[in-house]
C-alpha cells in the first residue's frame, strides 16, 4: 500500500487525503461525509493551516483514497434530530502501516497536544 501521501504529499490533493486519514484515525475510523468536511477543516485550524478545499476536493481525495484501498465508503441512512437522511460513511480500513504511521505523525501529535491544553 502506498502511502507516501502521509509524509511526502505531491499536491493539495495529496496533502487533503493525509488530513482525511489523520481525522479518520483520531476520530475512531469512521465518519459521515457530511461531518468529514467539517472535522477536516477544524483540524486544520487547530493546527493553524489554511482550510481552502472544497466539497469536490474532498470527494477527488476519498476516491483516491478509496481506490488505494485505505479508506471504504458506504452509502446508508444517517440519523438525525428530524428525519434520516441520505449520506456516505466514510471507513478506515485497519491497515498496521497507517496506524503505526499515525501514532507518530507530528501533525496528530500537535493536535492532541492542543486538545489536552484546552
Amino acid at each position: 500500500m502506498s502511502n507516501s501521501f502521509l509524509e511526502n504529499p505531491e499536491n493539495e490533493i495529496e496533502v487533503l487525503m493525509g488530513d482525511i486519514v489523520r481525522v479518520l484515525g483520531l476520530l475512531l475510523g469512521r465518519l459521515w461525509l457530511s461531518e468529514l468536511c467539517s472535522e477536516v477543516s477544524a483540524f486544520r485550524t487547530s493546527l493553524g493551516r489554511p482550510q481552502d478545499f472544497s466539497e469536490k476536493d474532498l470527494k477527488n481525495a476519498i476516491k483516491r483514497l478509496e481506490d488505494l484501498k485505505i479508506v471504504s465508503v458506504e452509502e446508508g441512512l444517517r440519523a438525525t434530530f428530524g428525519a434520516p437522511e441520505q449520506d456516505f460513511l466514510v471507513g478506515l480500513n485497519v491497515a498496521v502501516p497507517i496506524i503505526e504511521f499515525l501514532s507518530k505523525d507530528e501533525d496528530v501529535k500537535r493536535y492532541r497536544l492542543l486538545l489536552k491544553g484546552s
